[in-house]
């Protein structure tokens, strides 16, 4: 187009089958192995998938356009379990000279559920829940009153315990949990933009080999996969009156040996396309790579450096649900610093990397305090520091440092290590 270079396209298809299963034996699958019931599990899925892809230059060598082009693609697949998606992603390339190129993109892409979140059979757990019924007496009005006392062992409790809902020890620590699989469940559908710079000096002779690149990105997914929290349909059922959720809930109808009557016995929850994720920031990149030879020296020396501030960032358990905000807490602090130095030579290789993590914060989901909010849930900057020495396998190094054997002993030497020569002849670089 316009004289630039020709269209490139791709097109195909692909098709593949999964699957996965657990065997367990019989007394571990009730449970009475010494450890949780952990019941067998099985399931697979197939799909088939089209794919296409454009590259098209628009302009090209002209003042103010080095290069103009854009690009799509787009992804179809038909899954056995969740039927039909798409994914696709467009953009475009602008450089107005050799040095410098800017970049846009938005996407769609998309997770199908996996094996176990489709299949996984009801899994045994011990969770750690509080009751809203404690403290509840035959004259709490509200939803909360009323929930709880539709349970006739509720009712018992109250009446033993002096006209309020009371728990021992043992019913706090009785509760148990079911997490099931969910063979309904469809796809989860994550959209992100990016932009960003490419600056490459390549007409600078010392600085041809540096590459510098800063993007900004925004990924919002919808429809995450997510197992309800086993609090929040507690919280639903006897405080917002939610009949759903008290589906899933089981109160002991009388007292059961060191339980009381109307504890709780059992929750069950499972996956559910219910949960949401948003982040953006911004990314900075700077390698540097250089052929010694090219000054006398031997080997080949690389560096890298990589900055990442992550601007915001909440996850959304369920719809309607309080946003949880994790930028700032630990394991997602806000600035984050990488720096990564090596030097090859004949197949030796050292690696060193730094990182420093900004300070961060607990979860607010612990402290109730939002990240940075609170100082004495504050965690100080941390630096961890790593090397690493790599060497060839072992076969290559003794045919590296070997001399070339007779004909009939060299024979036993796999082909591809194979070098021409009379007797003697040292081997070098294969």
């Amino acid at each position: 187009m316009f004289g630039a270079d020709p269209i490139g396209f791709s097109v195909g298809t692909e098709y593949r089958r999964e699957s996965s299963r657990n065997d367990f034996d019989l007394l571990t699958q009730q449970g009475l192995n010494g450890n949780n019931a952990l019941p067998s599990t099985a399931g697979r899925f197939h799909l088939w998938e089209g794919f296409g892809e454009v590259v098209a230059p628009i302009i090209q060598d002209k003042p103010f356009f080095q290069s103009l082009s854009v690009r799509g693609a787009i992804r179809v697949s038909d899954y056995s379990t969740v039927g039909t998606t798409y994914s696709y992603n467009f953009g475009g390339e602008w450089a107005p000279v050799e040095d410098i190129r800017f970049r846009v993109m938005q996407a769609r892409s998309v997770r199908a559920p996996n094996i176990n979140e489709l299949f996984q059979a009801p899994q045994q757990n011990f969770p750690s829940v509080n009751d809203p019924c404690i403290g509840v007496t035959a004259a709490t009005a509200g939803t909360l009153g009323t929930t709880c006392r539709a349970a006739s062992g509720v009712l018992a409790n109250i009446a033993a315990n002096g006209g309020a809902f009371a728990a021992n020890q043992a019913d706090i620590q009785g509760v148990t949990s079911f997490e099931a699989g969910n063979r309904n469940l469809q796809e989860e559908k994550g959209d992100s933009f990016t932009a960003g710079v490419v600056i490459n000096p390549r007409s600078i002779r010392a600085l041809r080999n540096l590459v510098v690149t800063v993007d900004y990105f925004n990924i919002r997914i919808k429809d995450a996969i997510v197992q309800t929290p086993l609090q929040y349909i507690v919280n639903q059922c006897y405080q917002q009156g939610n009949s759903d959720y008290c589906s899933q809930i089981t109160r002991r109808a009388a007292a059961l040996g060191p339980n009381s009557a109307g504890s709780l016995d059992q929750l069950t929850t499972s996956f559910l396309n219910s949960g949401g994720v948003k982040t953006q920031g911004i990314d900075t990149v700077i390698t540097y790579r250089q052929d010694l030879a090219d000054i006398g020296l031997a080997g080949t020396l690389g560096l890298r450096g990589s900055y990442t501030h992550l601007i915001s960032g909440y996850t959304v358990p369920l719809p309607d649900a309080d946003r949880d905000y994790f930028a700032g807490e630990i394991g997602a602090s806000r600035d984050r610093f990488t720096t990564n130095l090596s030097y090859d030579v004949d197949g030796v290789g050292f690696t060193t990397t730094g990182t420093w993590m900004s300070q961060a914060s607990l979860d607010d989901q612990l402290t109730g305090a939002r990240p940075g909010t609170n100082p004495l849930y504050r965690v100080r900057p941390q630096f961890y520091l790593d090397s690493q020495i790599s060497l060839p396998d072992e076969r290559r190094l003794r045919i590296l440092h070997r001399r070339v054997q007779p004909a009939q002993q060299q024979a036993a030497i796999p082909r591809r290590y194979r070098r021409v020569g009379r007797p003697g002849y040292r081997c070098g670089h294969l």
